[in-house]
């Protein structure tokens, strides 16, 4: 296996080689400049004008915010054809070719013609519509989405159609997790959407733009490479482009709650500086820590859960406080600067403490071949998360034809936890008590992560041809310690039982993968693509355990319980594809061959087993379309398979006993699994009537998934889990959102949908159990708006069942209702009010678990000073302290709910400072950058 890795450490250095060589000196092409000004109908300058030079396939070459005397300067750009595209709220559209020729370019004052209409001689300038859709582009006017006083980023995109944000965090829209959130098209905190959701003021934003980006190596070749992410691009309002801005703000309340929040940013011309702080124990954490839960590390298990447990997808509405009460700190900062058109860079650094008191009530109905069996217990979490991360991303043109990207990052976390336990297990059919146990353990965990990205291209011809590379390298090195003291009884024995033991756990990761392209035009509109992408990993990890000796210290090793093991994964692909761009339409066609091959070696006891090799072979079409017949509407298909590995944990055959309850045994017979994943997306804007309407699809077939089996033992309440492969799992997905400006322009309707189908398999006792889930998810909302005054009407509905091959595995259809008021009234002499009320209620779940709450939010807020710069609120949390925090889930295995310790009634005085020091200015506002590298326009 050296020498596979060493093949394949050649190859890649041949790769780079290869590339290097590729890169001839040629003459620099030209840059030029255009400049001009924008103005209105009387003259005046226009602050804020969105200035965009497109190409002439419609693709962004670059633009920028016009400046308070509404000038503007595009730098940087090649000679050749273009169109100048012009907008700005409540005016029209300003479009025009323009011919660039070898010399740079100052226009005439470019004046901007209002929209609306007469009425008795008084011009009625529309409002603005709550969503327009551009292309590829999703865009919400956030000024139509009021948020309270001291509301982030994160309270805005709550209040966006087709948006949810989960207990973790996570930010989905339209059905896709967002991966990176920009700040005017500049990457802010790259990886980490929750930096900036949870930490930037919502009343800087003036749009959140929801868009695609292509990778790297797909944006260098103009190619998808099925590695596209769902991006949120925010753009700060005119008139706060360039300056020093921020926001300060402290707060005090009862039950000792607390919040303290620092935001401090420079934008000058594309140059952006920004420091970010908070400090609060209200459940908002500032940013995702590397850190596994402490009931995930595999030194114990919880009911039915554990590091390699599968929850699946949860039914009912989505639940708040579901990870306890949450303590955060955090303090970070963010470079963006361009050193000259040729060279950018990017960089960040964070670091942050998140501390968690959990308590969790549990409840769960094991499916058996024949009857069920029911566990319920109480556990309480303590955990320490420190996370501390850097990362760089360096852009380099060192000519029209050329670009380079490199990116290296570097994240550590440590997390130091407590963890309790206490359950028991009858026997559905009798109610007669199966076990009892109960579990302390003590667990400290160290990650290192570090990842090097190496991307570039050249253009080989005027024509297209294009050679891409891209390659990456990354190393993780984790190290866990944990002590287990776990009492258990059970019916077949006359005794309880103790367990202690001290578990080490040490695995070191490496990947590596290059991906090189050749572009090559065919003519009249066609373009090919040849690739090939080598991709690779190596895992080793150790488990060693210890018992007490005689004085309780942790000195004896269990070699029945310790093992070494290592596994290889190596994969070569083959692409061919083909596009053909059009008036109208984008075309993409393609298919790739891939090799993947597995390897796993052990050592179980002190003795090692015969290393055993996997190979598997897989044919994969590829597929995108966008199809646009006309300004507004878009029609998008996409398609792409990929092929995943089986982990060290799923392949290591020893067992896992911390929980004598659970075992987990490896399967070293696993295959690599493959992924077959279709999206579709048709999206139309009415401008005349500010209709708009976005539907969404997704579906997902995995040959070879790596599934759970279960052996339960109904005599001790003993499960266990050992790991097969299996065809059959699947998903399906249907969704979207509408939203109409009703006439007279106070009135809008906003409806959102969710649905979900699943199919999963799993085998119980050696029987087969194929498990079906639908989960419904409808919102329909009524906003009023007019001046001083924002109210929001909305209901929704929650359904979510599951059926089960196996007669005995029977779960009840859940049913989940709200309905919820916002208001924000502004008042005179500085004074507003601010008020949530939302009552909801559920039908179906366990006993005990049937909600119906009211949940009251309350506050009023008073600014001053000049510009109200500053502002005292006093708001009150769950006035009526009936806030639940209660999950659903269930797999082909069992039926799980639970519980957890919510933040409850409380009340906070807070101060809030805002803080400002503008020059006006611009910078660009669409994160769609076409650089000149990749073929010409398609």
């Amino acid at each position: 296996m050296n020498r596979l890795h060493g093949h394949a450490t050649i190859r890649l250095l041949s790769l780079l080689l290869l590339f290097t060589l590729s890169l001839p000196s040629l003459a620099q092409e030209a840059l030029y400049s255009i400049s001009g000004r924008v103005q209105d109908e009387q003259k005046e300058a226009l602050l804020g004008a969105s200035v965009s030079l497109l190409q002439s396939d419609g693709k962004l070459k670059t633009g920028v915010i016009t400046s308070k005397d509404g000038a503007f300067f595009l730098k940087g750009v090649s000679a050749g054809n273009y169109t100048l595209r012009i907008s700005f709220v409540g005016y029209k559209t300003h479009t025009a070719p323009l011919q660039l020729a070898q010399k740079s370019l100052t226009l005439a004052p470019i004046t901007l013609h209002a929209e609306g209409e007469v009425l008795e001689g008084v011009k009625v300038v529309g409002k603005t519509s709550d969503i327009i859709i551009k292309g590829d582009t999703i865009e919400y006017h956030a000024a139509n989405f009021t948020t309270n006083q001291g509301a982030v980023v994160a309270d805005l995109i709550k209040k966006l159609p087709g948006a949810t944000i989960d207990e973790q965090g996570n930010i989905t829209i339209n059905g896709k997790t967002i991966k990176q959130i920009m700040v005017d098209g500049k990457r802010f905190f790259e990886g980490d959407p929750k930096v900036a959701a949870n930490n930037l003021p919502a009343e800087l934003i003036e749009k959140v733009q929801v868009l695609d980006r292509d990778s790297e190596a797909a944006r260098l070749s103009g190619f998808s490479d099925g590695n596209e992410e769902t991006v949120i691009n925010l753009t700060i309002k005119a008139g706060k482009k360039k300056g020093l801005f921020g926001t300060a703000y402290a707060g005090a309340g009862t039950s000792a709650r607390y919040e303290a929040n620092l935001s401090l940013s420079r934008f000058a011309d594309e140059n952006q500086f920004s420091i970010l702080g908070s400090l609060n124990n209200t459940n908002n954490a500032g940013f995702t820590d590397i850190s596994q839960d402490g009931n995930q590390l595999g030194f114990m298990m919880g009911m039915g859960a554990g590091r390699r447990g599968n929850r699946g997808g949860g039914g009912g509405m989505p639940r708040r406080d579901a990870n306890g009460i949450l303590t955060s700190r955090m303090l970070g900062s963010n470079l963006n600067h361009t050193f000259s058109p040729k060279l950018q860079l990017h960089a960040n650094v964070l670091g942050g403490r998140n501390t968690t008191n959990k308590i969790t009530d549990s409840w769960q109905q094991n499916y058996l071949t024949s009857g069920s069996t029911t566990e319920s217990g109480k556990s309480t979490e303590r955990s320490d998360k420190d996370s501390y991360g850097a990362n760089l991303r360096l852009e380099w043109k060192p000519d029209s034809l050329t670009e380079l990207i490199f990116s290296p990052e570097l994240r550590y976390g440590r997390n130091q936890g407590t963890f309790t336990s206490t359950t028991q297990t009858l026997e559905d059919a009798t109610s007669e008590l199966i076990n009892s146990s109960d579990l302390t353990q003590y667990t400290l965990q160290h990650t290192l992560q570090g990842t090097l990205r190496l991307d570039g291209s050249r253009r080989l011809n005027a024509a297209g041809r294009t050679l891409t590379l891209s390659t990456r390298f990354g190393i993780e090195n984790e190290q866990g310690d944990g002590k287990y003291f776990y009492h258990l009884f059970d019916r077949t024995s006359t005794a309880e039982r103790s367990i202690k033991q001290r578990i080490d756990t040490h695995t070191r990761s490496t990947s590596y993968q290059a991906r090189l392209g050749w572009v090559e035009p065919l003519g009249k509109g066609y373009f090919s693509q040849l690739t090939y992408q080598l991709k690779g990993s190596e895992s080793r990890s150790t488990r060693d355990a210890f018992d007490p000796d005689a004085t309780a210290a942790f000195t004896l090793r269990n070699e029945q319980y310790s093992n070494a093991f290592r596994s290889d994964f190596l994969t070569h692909q083959v692409g061919l594809a083909l596009k053909k761009k059009g008036k109208t339409y984008d075309l993409t066609a393609g298919l790739n061959v891939e090799s993947s091959r597995i390897s796993s070696h052990s050592v179980v006891a002190g003795i090692t087993a015969t290393p055993l090799t996997r190979t598997t072979l897989n044919l994969s079409p590829t597929l995108r379309l966008s199809y646009k017949p006309q300004r507004g509407t878009e029609l998008r298909l996409d398609y792409f398979g990929r092929s995943f590995a089986p982990t060290n944990e799923q392949l290591a055959p020893v067992q896992d006993v911390t929980n004598p309850l659970i075992s987990y045994v490896g399967n070293q017979d696993l295959l690599p699994g493959f992924q077959h994943n279709l999206f579709g997306r048709f999206s139309r804007y009415w401008t005349k009537t500010q209709t708009s309407l976005s539907l969404f699809g997704r579906a997902q077939v995995v040959q070879k998934d790596i599934i759970q089996r279960s052996q339960y033992e109904v005599a001790s309440g003993k499960r266990t889990i050992d790991y097969t492969n299996v065809d059959g799992n699947a998903s399906l997905g249907l969704g979207g959102f509408f939203t109409q400006t009703l006439p007279g322009k106070k009135f809008s309707i906003r409806v959102a949908s969710f649905n979900d189908l699943a199919q999963s398999n799993t085998y119980i006792n050696g029987e087969k159990n194929r498990s079906r889930s639908l989960r419904l998810r409808e919102e329909l909302g009524l906003n009023y708006r007019i001046t001083g005054i924002d109210m929001t009407l909305k209901g929704g509905f929650g359904y979510y069942n599951a059926s089960h091959s196996l007669p005995a595995a029977f779960t009840p259809a859940t049913r989940d209702y709200s309905l919820g008021y916002t208001a924000n009234i502004t008042l005179p002499l500085g004074f507003a009010l601010e008020g949530e009320a939302t009552y909801t209620t559920s039908k179906g779940y366990a006993t005990g678990y049937n909600q119906e709450q009211m949940h009251l939010n309350a506050g009023l807020s008073y600014s001053f000073l000049a510009g109200k710069k500053a502002t005292i609120r006093l708001k009150g949390y769950d006035l009526l302290n009936s806030r639940r925090s209660i999950y659903q889930s269930i797999t082909a295995l069992s039926s799980t709910i639970e519980e957890s310790n919510t933040l409850g009634r409380y009340a906070m005085l807070h101060f809030i400072y805002r803080f400002d020091s503008f020059s006006g200015g611009g910078s660009k506002s669409d994160m769609k950058r076409q650089g000149p590298p990749g073929p010409p326009p398609f």
